[in-house]
């Protein structure tokens, strides 16, 4: 148990570098904006500026989701299951935790092949890029989604049986007393 825990520290802190790496490139994704708008106020706009920005804006929420699943920040519909008791809750958190892995993961093989079938090619832009890192991200943000997913699965999971084993069975002999 405590190789796990060992892990999903280390796994936690993976996602938090990616994270940090996420808010160094919002802020270079604006500062880009900002020398756009300057040079095209003084007449010279740039040409590079346009594309970096729209490859950032693809590469940020890629990297921010497994810890936006972490904090639980998502947007979520939970207007039945609220309604649900605590052990009906678990059980919905863990299928749905557990159909975003697998969805995670077939995201994630569609952009390895993908990004796999891009080495070698350039961006069709001004500034010609490689294809292949640029898309990689889909797959690494994706993985990074799933494995969030696989540890939602497993802290749901650990709910339902411990929600559970806390049902108080009812007496036998309920009727017997009147």
């Amino acid at each position: 148990m405590r190789v796990i825990q060992g892990l999903v520290r280390i796994w936690d802190l993976v996602v938090d570098v990616f994270v940090a790496l996420a808010g160094i490139l919002l802020w270079g994704q604006m500062i880009i904006v900002n020398i756009e708008v300057f040079a095209r106020y003084l007449g010279h706009p740039t040409t590079w500026a346009t594309e970096i920005s729209s490859l950032l804006i693809l590469w940020i929420p890629f990297m921010v989701a497994a810890w936006v699943l972490r904090n639980e920040g998502h947007v979520k519909m939970d207007l039945v299951v609220e309604r649900l008791n605590p052990v009906s809750q678990a059980i919905t958190s863990f299928i749905s935790s557990l159909i975003g892995v697998v969805v995670m993961l077939i995201v994630a093989a569609a952009g390895l092949m993908t990004a796999v079938n891009s080495i070698g090619s350039k961006t069709p832009t001004m500034l010609m890029l490689p294809k292949a890192p640029l898309i990689g991200i889909i797959f690494v943000g994706s993985l990074m989604f799933a494995i969030q997913f696989f540890i939602k699965a497993c802290t749901d999971f650990n709910k339902w049986k411990s929600k559970k084993s806390e049902r108080v069975p009812m007496p036998q002999n309920v009727g017997s007393a009147f």
